[in-house]
């Protein structure tokens, strides 16, 4: 079964091409600090714990975590106590309140290996706790208002994965079937195979039995590198993973995994590049080529590519082209690069109709000349083919920091039904930004760069009876792409809901906040012909958060941006 290949086509009216840029603006942003009654509880890695994997997860673990089923200004964090504390804020007086809300059970000693705490809303009553040290709590939270500061209560704990093994909670859901409760929680854990430490994600479901709660199904998939992103299908379905290397269904309690059927090794004997606008075919002739042998014939909607009598491109091509258009240049070394112009911008699912074993797209221009190594031309006495390994430097001399992924980055939609990739959206020229929620009943939207500003996608569930699988763009965070790649030292990126503002956190010493919305009162001006008119830019603040240390979390809402350290959770006013 082929994935589908989904573009991502920016709104164009939610882009605006004439914004110029930010302006700093050296007023200071209005700011409410709270003390903590008890700090914030924070795990380190240790000497197991040394890969990339393991430092992203750590660093970029967000203690701050806000409750989307209330729009007030509610907030929860884990304390040294191993307690879930709940901070509300007024906006109105500025005014911080907290309590505690729930005593994470048995408080077990910390050892090597474990995890920092997770907290997640699974509905409008009901909490996952995990406390990295392998123990996941399903909680009965009650209804979650200020009016009601009921204590919540442990409906279920079990050791998800087995004893030793460590994970952090990345998503959950709360489903409705057959008058029963389901629970679904994907969870993320790091397990060392041979040299390599791999990501495994774990889809773990829980259902109610007789008003009791228990685990009905495990689901786990494995790939090589960091997780970017994930996030589990509103129906429940399937499984969303942004990475940079392919993850797949290794164990499934409910059904058995199909083994792919065997293909015979293919012989590559062209690869071919797209854009939006163009296809550009390579392929190689053999030594001491006659130009005058060559021959490519574009039509429309076919195209044929012979030399000396054999054939390597030859069929009707997926969309039609500008055929007249077409360019191709034979280099001394035998290489010819073939450019064909399409009609209609926009990416192909294939070369041609039908597909091409002989051929195999690239993705990334920077992988072509390492997959001209491993063509074979129909004029080669050796046969080269996709399995062989190329010579490459000893992996005893590389660390695991310079490993280079065996793919791009790739968001991909899986399906729990049969354990396959649907959907792929190639990611390689729309960099991962980071994730947020906009919708409470949705999965996280993606934040990703293109050009030199950051769309805000939205993925939705598959359609009913069709093979569709829209991603909406949302909102464009204007030039933040391209500001956001200049702050080297950025730990955290956010936005809020109505994407108003945006902003890069470092760790311990400033915030960088950009308001899109133009200042009326700028007096930059440029010329454009024989008139000058206003320039359209944003608003820079800096706020320096030194003095307060470490951000460990994180947070923006529509009016005010909020930032947790270990010992304070500041309100930063957004005018």
């Amino acid at each position: 079964m082929s994935s589908s290949l989904v573009e991502l086509r920016p709104n164009r009216r939610l882009l605006d091409h004439e914004f110029e840029g930010y302006k700093l603006n050296l007023q200071a942003l209005p700011h409410y600090a709270f003390e903590l009654e008890s700090p914030v509880d924070r795990v380190f890695p240790d000497e197991v714990q040394y890969s990339f994997i393991h430092a992203k997860l750590f660093a970029l673990h967000n203690h701050l975590v806000l409750d989307y089923w209330d729009y007030s200004f509610n907030y929860y964090y884990i304390d040294i106590k191993q307690q879930v504390r709940y901070v509300t804020f007024e906006n109105t007086n500025h005014k911080f309140q907290n309590s505690v809300v729930y005593d994470i059970p048995a408080h077990v000693e910390r050892k090597s290996g474990h995890f920092n705490l997770c907290l997640t809303f699974s509905s409008s009553n009901l909490a996952v706790v995990s406390d990295g040290t392998g123990y996941l709590h399903i909680i009965d939270t009650g209804p979650r208002n200020r009016s009601c500061c009921r204590m919540w209560q442990t409906l279920h704990s079990s050791l998800v994965l087995g004893e030793g093994k460590y994970f952090v909670v990345l998503d959950s859901r709360l489903q409705e079937m057959n008058e029963r409760e389901v629970l679904h929680c994907l969870i993320q854990s790091v397990e060392q195979n041979d040299k390599h430490f791999n990501t495994v994600l774990t889809w773990v479901t829980f259902e109610t039995h007789n008003q009791t709660w228990k685990q009905t199904s495990l689901k786990q998939l494995q790939g090589k590198g960091i997780v970017h992103y994930a996030a589990i299908e509103t129906n429940c379905s399937a499984l969303y993973v942004a990475s940079d290397n392919i993850f797949k269904f290794t164990s499934d309690s409910e059904k058995e995994i199909a083994e792919p059927p065997k293909e015979e090794p293919r012989k590559i004997i062209y690869t071919w590049l797209q854009t939006t606008e163009d296809i550009t075919i390579t392929l190689r002739l053999q030594e001491n080529f006659d130009k005058k042998l060559f021959h490519v014939t574009v039509t429309p909607l076919n195209i044929k590519v012979c030399y000396a009598g054999n054939t390597f491109v030859d069929g009707k091509l997926r969309h039609k082209v500008d055929s007249e258009f077409t360019t191709w240049n034979v280099q001394e070394s035998g290489q010819v690069d073939i450019l064909i112009t399409k009609t209609e911008s926009m990416l192909w699912n294939e070369l041609l109709e039908g597909g091409d074993g002989n051929g195999e797209q690239i993705l990334d221009a920077s992988l072509v000349e390492e997959a001209h190594q491993r063509l074979a031309h129909l004029c080669s006495e050796t046969v080269v083919t996709t399995d062989e390994a190329m010579p490459s430097v000893s992996t005893q001399e590389l660390e695991e920091c310079d490993a280079v992924s065996e793919e791009d980055t790739v968001l991909v939609r899986l399906d729990t039904s049969n354990h396959q990739i649907t959907h792929r959206i190639p990611l390689s020229i729309h960099q991962f930004l980071f994730s947020i929620k906009i919708e409470t009943q949705e999965a996280s939207a993606l934040a990703l760069r293109h050009d030199v500003d950051a769309c805000i996608w939205q993925p939705y569930a598959q359609l009913v009876n069709t093979d569709t699988w829209p991603m909406k763009h949302q909102g464009t965070l204007l030039a933040f792409g391209y500001v956001q790649s200049s702050k080297q030292n950025r730990k955290f990126v956010t936005c809020p809901p109505n994407f108003s503002y945006s902003v890069v956190c470092e760790a311990s010493r400033h915030i960088f906040i950009y308001q899109n919305a133009s200042n009326e009162n700028c007096q930059l001006r440029k010329r454009s012909g024989s008139m000058m008119k206003n320039v359209k830019v944003g608003q820079q603040h800096l706020f320096n958060i030194d003095k307060y240390g470490e951000v460990i979390g994180i947070n923006a809402t529509n009016e005010f941006l909020f930032i947790l350290t270990e010992k304070t959770l500041i309100a930063i006013e957004i005018l």
